[in-house]
């Protein structure tokens, strides 16, 4: 397990992990990336770093279709770990979905810093990094 996370992308696309994770890369090499093909086991790997006193990821990209746990179930779970949690997470809601009830229903989430539409592109990427690590980007 990597000590200093960055980024963690959940999406059950794995085509779509392996070009985020080149595009981040393009961006950056300081970054490091770690993917899940569902919420269940990203909430597992929050809730281990949370116990371990691991430092947790600045940044996640969460889809909201998946398996087992889809981005939704994951916001509720992340909800129940948030006490344990002391450093800034910022999560965006990655989605093809641009139907309103999925805007309207990921901005009833404070936990959610944004809703990003796929696919992302560098730009927007780097939009984003800007925002998280300001000066240091």
């Amino acid at each position: 397990m990597n000590t200093k996370p960055n980024i963690l992308l959940v999406d059950d696309d794995e085509l779509y992990l392996y070009i985020m994770e080149k595009t981040i890369h393009q961006l950056s090499k300081e970054l490091v990336v770690s993917t899940f093909t569902d919420g269940e086991q990203a909430v597992e790997y929050i809730s281990k770093c949370t116990e371990e006193k691991v430092e947790l990821p600045e940044v996640i990209f969460l889809d909201i279709n998946m398996p087992f746990l889809d981005g939704w179930g994951f916001l509720n779970e992340f909800k129940k770990l948030k006490p344990k949690i002391i450093s800034n997470i910022n999560i965006y809601m990655v989605s093809s979905s641009m139907r309103d009830s999925d805007v309207i229903r990921a901005s009833n989430f404070e936990e959610l810093t944004g809703y990003v539409v796929k696919p992302v592109d560098k730009v927007q990427l780097a939009e984003i990094f800007k925002k998280i690590y300001q000066e240091n980007w």
